[in-house]
């Protein structure tokens, strides 16, 4: 990776069958058989989301990916994964750095999320600010937070 990496913002409707095939992929691989989720890993959702993700140079697998969507009038963040081979290249900060600039061009003005706690401090590190209780999500335990833009 380049450092300039460029992430795609797309809806399911826009997507190659190849980027869509890459993007679950990696969701499948971080959220089923990494985190062993057994919850569905697409959802309906997918379908009004905007699917962010870069792709490997021969766009064979997905290196980083999330999800964008709006829900009762909020922009959520979702299934924000970084594969296992590109971790420890700032790939998911690079990634959000995007998200953030993309919704701030688009007159958005706060994020939010529900965060794996486990990944809790990735978030605050990035300026995201925790609201509300921890919850359980899929068996993880979660918690709301939000990032304002």
């Amino acid at each position: 990776m380049t450092g300039k990496e460029q992430f795609k913002f797309k809806r399911i409707a826009e997507m190659t069958g190849r980027e869509m095939f890459c993007v679950a992929k990696l969701r499948i691989d971080t959220f089923v058989t990494e985190q062993k989720i057994t919850d569905p890993e697409l959802d309906d959702d997918d379908l009004i989301a905007i699917q962010v993700y870069l792709l490997n140079d021969d766009e064979s697998a997905a290196q980083a990916v999330c999800r964008l969507f709006k829900e009762d009038g909020k922009w959520m963040l979702g299934r924000v994964a970084v594969a296992q081979k590109a971790r420890g290249q700032h790939l998911g900060t690079k990634m959000l750095s995007q998200v953030h600039e993309y919704l701030q061009n688009k007159g958005v003005n706060r994020l939010y999320c529900h965060a794996q706690m486990q990944a809790k401090p990735f978030y605050d590190y990035l300026g995201y600010q925790a609201q509300g209780e921890v919850f359980t999500e899929a068996g993880v335990k979660h918690i709301m937070m939000y990032y304002d833009l």
